[in-house]
């Protein structure tokens, strides 16, 4: 089953309602996408399938860039998001490793402080070969004070 998590969409507009973000970018939304997938993927280690008792191993690929978004849908309208990005960052997942994150060279630009391991040029259906890295953090470990920042930001 995929599930799809998108970051940095919606900001306050200047009245103090929810709007999705027009051409521009929230500067966090990598960071918060990252410690997102983190948290799930310590989350889930908890979690166990029903037929074999082994916990439930998340693959989650990441990749930014711009989406194109709206509502899809007239018996049960449903907010879509469509474009290059979306399909990256499935090809990222598709081709994960159980229970990493792994991440086009776009994402990584902009997690330059994160524990990365290089996984050099990897062939991704649609777009050839590009530069991809896998997360080499300890989702177990424990948080220092900057990382404990950065997720209760997401929260607050």
């Amino acid at each position: 089953d995929c599930y799809m998590v998108a970051g940095g969409l919606v900001a306050y507009d200047e009245d103090g309602y929810k709007s999705v973000i027009s051409g521009t970018e929230d500067p966090l939304h990598a960071v918060r996408t990252l410690e997102f997938a983190k948290a799930m993927i310590r989350v889930s280690r908890e979690v166990h399938m029903p037929h074999t008792g082994e916990p439930v191993q998340l693959r989650v690929g990441l990749h930014s860039g711009p989406v194109t978004s709206g509502v899809v849908g007239d018996t049960m309208p449903r907010f879509c998001l469509f474009g290059d990005t979306v399909n990256v960052a499935s090809r990222m997942e598709s081709t994960c490793n159980p229970g990493h994150i792994h991440v086009s060279a776009a994402t990584h630009s902009r997690l330059p402080s994160e524990a990365w391991r290089d996984l050099g040029m990897a062939s991704v259906k649609g777009k050839g070969a590009m530069h991809t890295y896998e997360w080499a953090g300890d989702v177990d470990g424990p948080l220092d004070g900057e990382q404990v920042a950065r997720v209760l930001g997401l929260y607050l």
